[in-house]
């Protein structure tokens, strides 16, 4: 288990409400910033693999213009945005824009593509709280659907 020495505040700040993980992808993201905050893994005291046993809370700051690319999550994310705004589109390309101290959950599957970008003139700031299942990933590239 690693901790970091803000590891439970941004824990109880992240599990009251998630956003997308930054990486190189099929839509790249640009302007992102990650800070791990803790990741704690229950794995080895669980004899069930089919639940979750990873949480890992970071930290994200999106520069005015960032993207976080197109993904989707196969576990649980909860994220709170705690400065700026950050604008989420679905597969259907409708905008939901969520600001500071506005929380959002994510929806779990590969139906369920998703991009957080920040259309701001200030960073956006998200904590974030990541459920998963032993070794899974945080998020999965996807393409970007067609939209108008």
């Amino acid at each position: 288990m690693r901790l970091h020495r803000s590891a439970f505040a941004g824990a109880v700040v992240a599990a009251a409400v998630v956003v997308l993980a930054p990486s190189t992808s099929a839509t790249p993201s640009s302007g992102v910033t990650v800070e791990p905050l803790a990741e704690i893994d229950i794995s080895a005291f669980s004899p069930f693999a089919t639940l979750p046993s990873e949480f890992t809370f970071r930290r994200i700051t999106l520069a005015p213009g960032g993207t976080l690319g197109w993904h989707y999550h196969d576990g649980n994310v909860l994220a709170l945005v705690t400065a700026g705004q950050v604008t989420r589109y679905e597969a259907d390309c409708v905008p939901t824009t969520y600001s500071a101290g506005q929380g959002l959950s994510e929806t779990v599957g590969p139906d369920h593509v998703h991009v957080g970008r920040n259309l701001g003139n200030e960073p956006a700031e998200l904590y974030v709280a990541y459920i998963n299942r032993a070794h899974e990933p945080l998020f999965v590239d996807a393409a970007a659907p067609d939209c108008p």
